[in-house]
């Protein structure tokens, strides 16, 4: 089931959404809580300053014949100002001023009172008891405002914010987008970039772009791994033409001798003896394959298997006895200095022994000896095989460990040669976490390879 591809411009985007949704309801939640706190403190000081003014009102009334004259001033105060009312409720419950009956009232924050009168309007007010006096003995005041305007407006206000943040977060959701997608375009040009990227143009590079050092990691690893994948392309194309190269003129030869061999009638031994060349040819070839097999398994990061503890001296000692006909029909002499202690796959290692003893063989003067020398390093074990010879060319030495090269100007194959055996040196030393090594001074040649972490 093919999964939704995820845009990260729309992740952005999203988030950026959320960010302005929470921003803009916070700021509004903080404008609406700042507004109501100063409207209700403007309310009750509204509040006191009308009960301040009744007050006084009532401390004028120095006889009953002046409770008119009290009703009238607070009606004349109360003009234009319907949004605040006043009781006077004697001892006995009777209402001397204000609408009847007297209104509930409740305590409330801040020493206030909620007053609810017969409408049913729950006001926000304050009472005080009035002294003992000729006019007004132990009567009640009661101050209240309709809190309705108030609730209206912050109502009006919660609406009108709620429409201009939905619209900031509108703006700031497109312009998130905007800025996301002209944000993203350098990323979208290296993909183009990337996508021209083909077999035949592998030397093409990545390139960052000005004001992106966000992307200058992400060229700079993706241009590396292009490095990689070009030489392996590269390789790949020289082992594939080095093979044809290596098998065309043999496979030729086994044709003609085959369709040679076919063309009369021959006796029985005569055919024996074709067959018998052609099997030793297909032989060799068997090897060359089990070889190619073997450094392609390398290249794909295999790791030895079956490692033990070995003393190398004693895997070398082996090899020496197993080519010890080798070495005298060479003429040249086969000696094992050193010991070191390691953990491998004791085949791979006399494998790369044999292959380095070989090579050396063939170089070194006819007379002299081949040394194979065990030393233990810091980071594991080294082998070396020297053997006295002229100093190898520095071209030379770089290409010696490469597949099917042998170093010679011609590339017709020997009969026993197809120009594996170092690298395959080479394959061992990695699958053991080492590596292969070829120096040349002082008239002494040394190759060799080290080896992992000793036992």
């Amino acid at each position: 089931m093919t999964q939704a591809r995820s845009s990260i411009a729309a992740r952005l985007t999203f988030m950026l959404a959320i960010i302005a949704i929470t921003v803009f309801s916070a700021v509004g939640a903080l404008l609406h809580w700042v507004l109501e706190r100063e409207l209700v403190r403007d309310e009750q000081q509204d509040l006191a300053s009308k009960a301040e003014v009744v007050r006084s009102f009532i401390d004028e009334a120095r006889g009953p014949a002046d409770l008119a004259n009290l009703r009238r001033h607070l009606d004349i105060a109360r003009v234009g100002h319907r949004t605040w009312h006043v009781w006077i409720v004697a001892a006995d419950g009777r209402v001397l001023y204000g609408s009847a009956p007297a209104p509930s009232t409740q305590p409330a924050d801040g020493g206030h009172l909620s007053i609810t009168p017969q409408d049913g309007v729950t006001l926000t007010g304050l009472g005080y008891p009035l002294h003992a006096g000729p006019v007004l003995p132990d009567a009640q005041v009661l101050i209240g405002v309709d809190p309705r305007a108030r609730r209206a407006l912050m109502r009006a206000y919660d609406q009108g914010t709620l429409v201009a943040c939905m619209l900031g977060v509108l703006v700031t959701v497109w312009l998130c987008l905007w800025a996301t997608r002209r944000g993203l375009r350098p990323l979208r040009d290296l993909s183009d970039e990337a996508a021209g990227i083909e077999p035949g143009a592998l030397s093409r590079r990545l390139a960052a772009h000005q004001g992106s050092s966000e992307l200058i990691p992400l060229v700079e690893s993706f241009n590396h791994a292009l490095d990689r994948v070009e030489d392996a392309y590269r390789r790949l194309e020289g082992f594939s033409a080095d093979v044809a190269h290596e098998l065309r003129t043999p496979l030729a030869v086994l044709i003609s001798g085959a369709e040679v061999t076919l063309s009369r009638e021959r006796p029985a031994p005569e055919l024996q003896d074709a067959l018998s060349s052609q099997l030793e040819e297909l032989r060799a070839f068997a090897a060359m394959v089990n070889d190619m097999l073997f450094l392609a398994q390398a290249d794909r990061g295999a790791l030895a298997q079956n490692l033990v503890g070995v003393s190398l001296r004693e895997e070398a000692l082996g090899v020496a006895d197993y080519m010890e006909a080798l070495v005298a029909d060479s003429g040249r002499r086969l000696q094992v200095e050193g010991d070191s202690q390691a953990r491998v796959n004791p085949a791979l290692v006399r494998r790369a022994l044999v292959n380095l003893v070989a090579n050396a063989l063939r170089h070194a003067p006819e007379g002299e000896t081949v040394v194979v020398r065990l030393d233990r390093t810091d980071q594991g074990a080294r082998v070396s095989v020297c053997n006295p010879g002229p100093p190898i060319p520095d071209e030379v030495r770089a290409r010696m460990f490469d597949r099917f090269w042998r170093g010679e100007a011609s590339r017709a194959r020997s009969t026993e040669r197809y120009g594996l055996g170092l690298a395959i040196v080479r394959a061992v030393a990695r699958m053991h976490g080492g590596e292969a090594f070829a120096d040349s001074r002082a008239g002494v040649t040394t190759v060799g390879f080290t080896l992992g972490a000793p036992a």
